[in-house]
């Protein structure tokens, strides 16, 4: 018994020495020049892609969960991320970039045209 116990620990212990680490996106963010914010967090249908669920400012308490913003969001080339956002029921091509560990670049892109915003991870 103990011999099986202590296998099945050596194996966890190997598997989380292997695992990626978390993401660099992975937190609350702060619209910069706007009223966005946005919780990044791993999907609850995918571990190894991450969604952001909007959320609203409120002027005491918690903020309060808006829905999904972005998902699927998965690490591309260039230190990039690329993703769905959602806008009513169209599913926009979007990318993110890290300016600073502090800061994310969020594009949005609608066949030529695109916008992009300024993102702070909330302290």
């Amino acid at each position: 018994m103990l011999k099986h116990l202590l296998t099945a620990a050596l194996a966890f212990a190997a598997g989380q020495a292997h695992a990626a680490p978390p993401s660099p996106l992975i937190g609350v963010w702060i619209e910069v020049n706007g009223p966005g914010m946005a919780r990044i967090g791993p999907c609850a249908r995918g571990a190894d892609a991450l969604c952001a669920t909007g959320l609203a400012r409120r002027s005491q308490g918690a903020p309060a969960e808006t829905g999904i913003v972005l998902s699927d969001v998965r690490p591309a080339p260039g230190d990039r991320w690329r993703g769905l956002y959602h806008q009513g029921k169209q599913r926009l091509p979007a990318t993110l970039r890290l300016t600073d560990p502090d800061r994310v670049e969020m594009k949005v892109c609608l066949l030529l045209f695109c916008q992009s915003a300024t993102y702070a991870r909330a302290r």
